[in-house]
């Protein structure tokens, strides 16, 4: 007996909303917007997240059972605490999350990759090319729910295991 999966068609059809061209463009502005914002990290939630935005970023799930906090809540009360605990929620080795190289929106859903030179850990001297990315659900001009590459890694809740 198999388990039934959906098409990428169905998947889109069930999951996604579908958008102009336009809100497309806007969905794109927003995500750059939201990494170059300058204000707080109060005034940057109400401003980009939604009353019940969810945060897929293992780390910050983490935090979020630690505090109870859900939806902005949630993701303003995991960097409180990853503060308090001297430990970091997003660790991309170096790679700036600015400038994208590919910038993409695809229904209600954008996308950015970005790209960095990174020491080899095997051999300092040299480097590699990485990347990281960032995706977001858009929904009446905010983020509804996020994104990333970010992974659980042993000891990433201690202070000491900090780059």
């Amino acid at each position: 007996m198999g388990i039934p999966s959906l098409t990428h068609s169905q998947a889109t059809e069930k999951n996604s909303t579908r958008v102009s061209p336009s809100e497309s463009e806007q969905n794109k502005q927003l995500l750059l917007d939201f990494f170059e914002f300058t204000g707080t990290r109060e005034e940057r939630a109400e401003r980009f997240l939604s009353d019940n935005y969810i945060q897929h970023n293992p780390r910050f799930l983490r935090m979020s059972e630690i505090t109870g906090a859900s939806g902005r809540q949630a993701w303003l009360e995991a960097i409180d605490e990853a503060r308090q605990r001297d430990i970091s929620l997003v660790e991309l080795g170096g790679i700036q999350l600015r400038n994208p190289i590919i910038l993409m929106a695809e229904d209600d859903l954008v996308t950015a990759i970005y790209r960095g030179t990174l020491p080899d850990p095997d051999n300092p001297v040299n480097t590699y090319e990485a990347f990281a990315f960032e995706a977001f659900r858009v929904e009446d001009g905010k983020f509804t729910e996020h994104w990333d590459q970010v992974t659980l890694v042993e000891g990433w809740m201690s202070p000491s295991n900090q780059p």
